[in-house]
């Protein structure tokens, strides 16, 4: 009787459930950050009230329009200081040693960039 031929390698499957899990967990990933960054919303605009957060910002500054335009689509008070046209603000950010911007100060707390997560911990406190 002829030995019978061995079955063929199951790589392909193997392949096809790594590909699921992968995204599955990068799924995952993206919706717990959805969620984070809803809750952080949610907790900024309850918590955040008029002087609580004042960003030091530059004119040219990307990631200071980008944090501006957070702020403002999520309708949360803040206070901007120009750190190129206000002499107070400028002052006060170089008493920091701050290498760059955004700087945020929130309740007295210094951040430099702007994450809303921190934020949120930051208002909290």
């Amino acid at each position: 009787m002829p030995e019978s031929a061995p079955p063929p390698p199951r790589r392909p499957t193997s392949l096809w459930s790594l590909a699921l899990l992968l995204l599955l967990v990068w799924g995952g990933h993206q919706g717990w950050q959805w969620w984070r960054s809803t809750h952080a919303v949610q907790e900024i605009q309850r918590l955040a009230g008029p002087g609580d957060i004042v960003m030091y910002t530059t004119t040219e500054c990307p990631y200071c329009a980008s944090a501006r335009a957070w702020l403002k689509r999520h309708q949360v008070p803040w206070r901007e200081c120009n750190v190129e046209t206000d002499q107070i603000c400028q002052m006060e950010f170089q008493a920091q040693g701050a290498p760059g911007v955004p700087l945020m100060r929130v309740k007295g707390q210094w951040r430099l960039g702007f994450d809303p997560a921190w934020l949120s911990q930051a208002l909290q406190r």
